[in-house]
């Protein structure tokens, strides 16, 4: 044989070397002695508590994983928006995102119920219901699809703001075009205040409020301020009528090519950083409610909560009758909580 002959074959050898070693590592697997690196995308800017919070589970999982673990950040919807980074997991194109409970009753419509509006007190009580029984019944129902929930950080208390007028009652909400996410529940829970509720993704906020496309929003206080809405909105209306609670998830797909060790690092890691997190959520709040009012101009008003709760109340009901008795035992539980 020539020497151009053993030159191809070795070169052939080679290619089929590394084809194997594909096939059995996968993609999104390294090689001995390098680091597995996670991508963990977020819509919020880096200074969110959202991204606070995936920065400190970065931090912890480097740690407890001596190293072998580095954790991206990627802030601001760089992968994709919420739905594009919820389908890049169930791809295994990136490793990690957090979405509201409520974000995959796309996949599993009966976690509607866990964003019914005025369900949870105040912040606490959420905590104890997502970290006690009742959490683990809802990582349970989400680990049967693509995704591998870790742990529970909390998403915020939402607040309307609108353009027009003080929301003090839901008859004040009568003929305004609010926008909410594309979910089932939060559009029955703005049509049940008074609203006309408008499905939109979350980056077409800003400019439909700009060009009059929509009166208002609704979302914790962070948003306005992080976004600049108030540059379109007067009035914010201490509404308080939904606390969501993200769910942080991880690619079942690359999930399951990890090392046991690692998985269970990474666990630990993100039921540490949801207080951190959680704290970062109370603060933000207590600061922005300044900043919206000194540098935004935004108007705060009080709501009368009672006409608020009373109006959504029927919705209870329909969502119970909607999934079955297991709901209305969930509701029941949830509202027992201490």
């Amino acid at each position: 044989m020539s020497a151009r002959g053993r030159l191809v074959w070795k070169l052939a050898g080679l290619c089929l070397i590394g084809l194997l070693g594909f096939l059995v590592l996968g993609p999104g697997s390294v090689a001995a002695g390098e680091p597995i690196v996670i991508k963990f995308g977020n819509s919020p800017p880096i200074d969110d508590p959202e991204c606070l919070g995936a920065l400190r589970f970065g931090e912890l999982a480097e740690k407890k994983t001596g190293g072998r673990v580095k954790v991206q950040v990627y802030p601001l919807s760089q992968l994709g928006a919420q739905r594009e980074m919820v389908e890049g997991l169930r791809l295994g194109t990136i490793e990690m995102t957090m979405v509201t409970v409520g974000f995959l009753s796309s996949y599993d419509q009966f976690l509607n119920i866990f964003e019914l509006p005025y369900l949870y007190n105040d912040h606490f009580h959420s905590y104890r219901v997502f970290d006690g029984p009742i959490g683990e019944d809802v990582k349970k129902r989400i680990d049967k699809g693509d995704y591998k929930p870790l742990a529970f950080f909390e998403a915020g208390i939402r607040h309307v703001t609108n353009s027009r007028r003080p929301i003090k009652a839901p008859e004040d909400l009568k003929g305004l075009k609010i926008r909410v996410p594309q979910s089932k529940v939060n559009m029955d829970a703005l049509a049940a205040m008074g609203a006309t509720p408008v499905a939109m993704a979350f980056p077409e906020i800003y400019a439909a409020l700009q060009q009059r496309v929509i009166d208002g929003q609704e979302n914790p206080y962070t948003m306005p301020w992080n976004f600049k809405f108030y540059e379109n909105q007067k009035y914010l209306s201490k509404t308080g009528h939904m606390l969501l609670t993200h769910t942080v998830l991880y690619s079942k797909k690359l999930w399951e090519r990890l090392p046991a060790d690692i998985q269970a690092a990474l666990t630990e890691a993100a039921n540490e950083a949801k207080h951190y997190q959680r704290e970062q959520v109370r603060l933000a709040e207590e600061k922005v409610q300044g900043l919206l009012v000194e540098k935004g101009g935004m108007l705060f008003n009080e709501v009368d909560h009672d006409a608020f709760r009373k109006a959504v109340a029927p919705l209870y009901e329909k969502y119970a009758k909607e999934y079955g008795a297991e709901a209305g035992s969930f509701i029941k539980r949830i509202q027992e909580t201490k």
